[in-house]
């Protein structure tokens, strides 16, 4: 009989934070002083924010099991919006992409962590265009290999969240989601449309939310210290211009523990629950390379998604690290069918080469291995 074993699981995770780690004034970010520097014209505010800021503009060469080789432009930009912060303010940044696969898939993705004067506002956001050759297996912790179906489709996201500071490490704020996904075909009599899965023919989502946010990470590309906890919840509405009623509930931990300069151990756990009508493309899935690294991403799919992960950080040789991390994760449709044998289970380890050690940025391959599957990724940046 199914139980809530995994939800133990998950709990027992998030106990490790009070014993392990030690999360002291000094791990928080001091906020800058005020300042009067007198009214600035708008054409001197706006040429502002590209002072002081460190760029990373390169050929991108990248793999996942998902596209295969993969080959374009990538540009980081980090960057002050105040110019008279002082050192202690965390930076801001955009990072984005455009790559082609050999999968003959297009891939365009601009990320944002804008911190603006004080903190007193923080714009955090994912875009992302995807032309992509797809897989795709049913829904359920229980799909096997023989389900596996072929799709393609063209996918808009967009998720923008603008966050005020309501005290030293505490935001709130509304959140904004559009995903629209179009030209899907695929190959006939799969679970896709056999099923008729919900959005097997298309779907456009339009949703607004909440949102709260407790951070206090030294470092947001690549942390060595701090405290991350994310509660969300989007309500995704026909009134706001989609065709599917359906709410969306995340909660996502991060904790990092320093034991000495880059030996940093990394805990994660994540909780994402859908309500309602939820298109095949927007439930919540095992895989990637950020969570559960070794299943392709969509393996295992269904409404409610739980999972942890603990990552070890450690310097090798000058710019030359590596990572070790274990991961586990399950699929339900409900709290109620959470089961744990069927929890699924990778461990993998990750080269890591700091390319630009001011804005602490690495370049990596990492490896996941769990039962009958395996990745091998090429990246920029932390899984977390």
């Amino acid at each position: 009989m199914k139980n809530t074993a995994g939800i133990l699981f998950f709990f027992f995770f998030l106990l490790l934070h009070p014993v392990f780690s030690q999360i002291s004034d000094t791990a928080r970010v001091a906020l800058p002083a005020k300042t009067d520097s007198g009214k600035a014209s708008l054409y001197d505010k706006f040429t502002n924010i590209f002072k002081n800021k460190s760029y990373v503009i390169a050929p991108e060469l990248g793999r996942k099991p998902e596209t295969g080789l993969s080959g374009g432009i990538y540009w980081l930009q980090v960057f002050r919006i105040s110019p008279n912060a002082d050192s202690a303010t965390r930076k801001s940044n955009t990072e984005s992409y455009v790559d082609y696969t050999e999968k003959k898939q297009l891939l365009a993705q601009v990320k944002n962590n804008l911190i603006f004067k004080d903190e007193r506002f923080f714009l955090k956001g994912t875009n992302f265009y995807n032309k992509f050759p797809d897989l795709y297996w049913g829904v359920g912790p229980n799909t096997t290999q023989a389900m596996q179906q072929s799709v393609s489709y063209d996918l808009i996201s967009i998720d923008q969240r603008l966050l005020t500071r309501v005290g030293s490490r505490y935001f709130v704020g509304l959140i904004y989601q559009y995903v629209n996904l179009s030209n899907v075909t695929y190959s006939p009599g799969g679970p896709l449309d056999v099923l008729k899965v919900s959005g097997y023919q298309g779907s456009v989502t339009s949703g607004a939310g909440f949102d709260f946010l407790y951070d206090s990470r030294d470092n947001i590309l690549n942390t060595y210290k701090g405290l991350l906890v994310e509660f969300s919840s989007v309500f995704n509405q026909k009134s706001l211009g989609g065709d599917h009623y359906f709410n969306n509930y995340t909660l996502d931990i991060r904790d990092f523990i320093n034991f000495g300069g880059r030996h940093v151990l990394g805990l994660q756990g994540m909780v994402d629950y859908n309500t309602g009508d939820v298109p095949w493309r927007q439930m919540s899935c095992i895989g990637g390379d950020m969570l559960m690294r070794g299943y392709y991403y969509g393996r295992y799919r269904d409404k409610l998604m739980i999972a942890a992960q603990a990552e070890y950080r450690f310097p090798v040789w000058r710019a030359i690290g590596l990572t070790a991390f274990v991961s586990a994760a399950e699929v339900e449709p409900t709290f109620s069918q959470l089961y744990w044998p069927d929890m699924k289970y990778v461990a993998g380890l990750c080269l890591r080469i700091m390319i630009n050690k001011a804005e602490r940025l690495n370049m990596g391959i990492d490896s996941g291995i769990g039962p009958g599957t395996s990745g091998l990724y090429f990246n920029s940046g932390e899984a977390f």
